[in-house]
C-alpha cells in the first residue's frame, strides 16, 4: 500500500510534530511540500524530511495544482480559514489545528466548505490521548477524587 501523501501549511511546533511522524512512518506517510513563512523553519524540516517542493506561504503553495492526498493546517490561529478552505475547494482532506478559528463564522465557514467539497475534515486536540489526561481519565472513572461536576482546562499556549 502507498503512502498518504499531505502538505504541511506551517512549519511551526505542531507542523513539525505531525509532519515527524512520515520521518517515523515512511511507508505510512510522505510529506511532498511544506509552507512557512520563516526561512529557519521550513528549510529545517524541508532538509530532515526531504520535502521536495517548499513555499514561503500557504497561499503560493495552493495556488498550485493539488499534490497530495491532505493538508496539515498548521498556520496561526487567526489564519486558519484560508489555507482550510482553500486546501478543500482544491481537493485536499485537512488536517486542522485547533482551535478552527476563533470567530464562529469562520468555525461555520469552514464546516460549511467540507460538506460542500466532499473533503474530511478533522480538527486536532492531540493532548487528548496523552498519559497525564489518560491518568485523570482513569481517577474520573475510579471515583477515586470524588463526583467531578464541572472540569475547567485552559492551555496557555503563549510564543515561549
Amino acid at each position: 500500500m502507498k503512502p498518504i501523501t499531505a502538505v504541511v501549511l506551517g512549519a511551526g511546533s505542531r507542523g513539525s510534530i505531525y509532519a515527524g511522524y512520515a520521518k517515523a512512518h515512511p511507508d505510512a506517510l510522505q510529506i511532498v511540500a511544506v509552507a512557512e513563512p520563516r526561512a529557519d523553519r521550513r528549510t529545517m524540516l524541508a532538509q530532515e524530511l526531504n520535502i521536495p517542493h517548499c513555499f514561503e506561504s500557504w497561499q503560493e503553495l495552493l495556488a498550485k495544482p493539488r499534490m497530495a492526498d491532505c493538508a496539515f493546517v498548521c498556520t496561526l490561529d487567526d489564519d486558519h480559514i484560508g489555507p482550510a478552505i482553500r486546501a478543500m475547494e482544491l481537493g485536499y482532506h485537512v488536517l486542522l489545528e485547533k482551535p478552527m478559528s476563533n470567530n464562529e463564522a469562520q468555525c461555520r465557514q469552514i464546516v460549511d466548505a467540507a460538506n460542500r467539497t466532499g473533503r474530511t475534515l478533522a480538527v486536532c486536540h492531540v493532548l487528548r490521548y496523552t498519559p497525564f489526561y489518560m491518568t485523570l481519565k482513569n481517577l474520573i472513572d475510579q471515583g477515586r477524587i470524588g463526583e467531578v461536576t464541572t472540569i475547567n482546562q485552559i492551555e496557555n499556549v503563549g510564543y515561549w
